[in-house]
């Protein structure tokens, strides 16, 4: 669980659609990142589930 910190931007599945999303959180215990996609929206995430966002 240490490819990806908190505040890194990346591609997460919401509903259907690819949302790009800030890690705010890193749960060890259960292996899941905590993502906010917005003010209001927030899920989390294995690390097999999510991807490095790139800008470009």
């Amino acid at each position: 669980m240490d490819k990806y910190k908190t505040g890194d931007m990346v591609y997460a599945k919401l509903g259907t659609l690819p949302v790009v999303g800030t890690i705010i959180y890193k749960d060890d215990k259960t292996e899941k990142y905590l993502i906010r996609f917005s003010t209001v929206q927030q899920d989390w995430y294995s690390e097999n589930d999510i991807i490095p966002y790139k800008q470009g």
